[in-house]
């Protein structure tokens, strides 16, 4: 079994350029290959192709709209997905904020309050 994979490895590197790194991990011999450092690692689109080599773009800002238009039709799919709240839980986590903000309101005035008459008799 390790002189099939050790074939394997040598006939992998034989038949590319790519030299094969070998490390040993805890569970066996894991092969990884090294990536070339000229090789393009732009990421590829889900959907459409709106990178493009600098030789095929003409007009640069043509790029921009490109980009900028898949952009918002992505945003457009992605909103579809999004499941709104009803009128009632709107209604309800609004009060909930709306009474937490005024709680906190009321209790750092009563903190800057104190402070202040604390600092009054300190300085004079």
């Amino acid at each position: 079994m390790k002189k099939k994979k050790a074939r394997r490895r040598r006939a992998i590197s034989k038949r590319s350029n790519v030299p094969i790194t070998v490390g040993v991990s805890e569970q066996g011999k894991v092969g990884r290959v090294a990536i070339p450092e000229k090789e393009d690692l732009r990421p590829t689109p889900l959907k459409k192709d709106v990178y493009k080599k600098e030789e095929d773009i003409v007009f640069a800002p043509r790029r921009y709209f490109t980009v900028a238009r898949q952009f918002l039709v992505d945003a457009k799919v992605e909103l579809k997905k999004v499941t709104w709240p009803t009128k009632k839980e709107l209604l309800s986590t609004t009060a909930v904020v709306l009474l937490l903000v005024f709680l906190i309101a009321f209790f750092l005035g009563f903190v800057d309050l104190g402070l202040v008459k604390i600092i009054k008799n300190v300085v004079g």
